[in-house]
């Protein structure tokens, strides 16, 4: 195994030998966490970091956030990075997006929330009607035909902590605010 050439995007694995990794876990198994499925390089198996990498075509790399970022979207687990994968893509005028999953305030399922940062957010923003539909198509062709986006937010950047990974936790709780604001 080498490591990728061109552009792409996946989970970071590391060696498997670090000073100061973990060897147990108190409630999980050790080897399922961090070495199932992984990959094998110089003859150990490469072990699990748990964030999500790109890499550009420029050979640079960003930082998608946890892989394990899940939201619950009508009893049906799925990633944001998944989604927002498929949302990026949707659209040309597109930076990039935020895929969160926001409870209701009286209960029941999480309503599928895209924030989306535009390329130039200086021209007037598009229709999010039309928009919305392009995802909703998108994401039921590609990845299931049960999700529909409940709301799409323009924002001029994505919250980030300092290794740049998106905060999609800050971005739930604003959303939630919202959604309980606009009921009121």
């Amino acid at each position: 195994m080498k490591p990728p050439d061109g552009p792409g995007i996946g989970e970071l694995a590391l060696g498997p030998l670090m000073f100061g990794a973990s060897i147990t876990l108190l409630n999980a198994n050790h080897f399922d966490v961090y070495f199932k499925q992984m990959p094998v390089w110089n003859g150990k198996i490469l072990r699990r970091h748990g964030d999500v990498f790109e890499r550009t075509s420029r050979g640079y790399y960003r930082a998608h956030g946890r892989a394990d970022d899940t939201m619950n979207l009508g009893g049906i687990k799925v990633s944001s990075v998944e989604i927002e994968r498929i949302c990026n893509s949707a659209d040309s005028r597109i930076l990039e997006t935020a895929a969160i999953g926001v409870p209701l305030a009286g209960g029941g399922p999480e309503q599928l929330v895209i924030a989306v940062v535009f390329k130039e957010s200086h021209k007037p923003l598009m229709d999010l009607t039309n928009l919305a539909a392009s995802f909703n198509s998108a994401l039921q062709k590609k990845l299931n035909p049960l999700f529909k986006v409940s709301n799409i937010i323009p924002l001029p950047s994505l919250p980030r902590t300092a290794t740049n990974k998106v905060m999609r936790r800050i971005l739930r709780q604003q959303f939630s605010q919202t959604d309980q604001n606009a009921k009121l």
